[in-house]
């Protein structure tokens, strides 16, 4: 283990100084990913203002790293203009040292949906899809034996079209 996680790793066992710097990591993480899609995708901060709806000084304010007023709405605007979906998860702070150590250009960089190889163009002409979700592979992933185990599983409910199902197969790890 190099010095520099070894040392986080310490200095995270102070509570204060664990909350104060996953704090700051976050602001920092959201404001760089931020700048570097924008950039990834060749577009000014203008460009950027007119697909959100701001001014250029805004978006220069939302890629300043000093920045923590978040708002999710915003997030959600910028993840359309930039092409990604957002996520937000409440993670262990183990994970903060893999993320700290591992933060660089490559690790922000998101392709946008034209280019997912998830949706992808086979080569006999229909798309690929990751995730299908099916009756089955929920009861199945899930280990749900009966309906009473499946209706665990889920739990989530979404604006989705019922065909869809529930947002593909991702919720049985609720239950797992």
């Amino acid at each position: 283990m190099s010095e520099y996680p070894r040392t986080l790793r310490e200095e995270l066992e102070d509570e204060e100084y664990r909350y104060a710097y996953a704090e700051d990591y976050l602001n920092t993480h959201i404001a760089a990913q931020i700048r570097v899609l924008r950039e990834q995708r060749g577009m000014t901060q203008q460009d950027l203002a007119d697909k959100i709806g701001t001014k250029q000084a805004g978006v220069s304010r939302l890629e300043n790293v000093n920045y923590s007023s978040w708002k999710t709405q915003t997030l959600k605007r910028i993840a359309r203009a930039l092409g990604v979906r957002l996520s937000i998860t409440f993670e262990t702070f183990g994970t903060l040292l893999q993320e700290a150590a591992g933060f660089r250009r490559g690790s922000l960089e998101r392709l946008e949906f034209a280019n997912d190889p998830a949706f992808a163009t086979a080569s006999l002409g229909r798309v690929v899809s990751v995730l299908e979700p099916s009756q089955s592979s929920w009861q199945s992933a899930a280990g749900a034996g009966d309906a009473s185990q499946a209706q665990d599983t889920n739990i989530v409910q979404g604006p989705w079209p019922r065909s869809h199902g529930q947002i593909g197969s991702i919720y049985p790890v609720l239950n797992g």
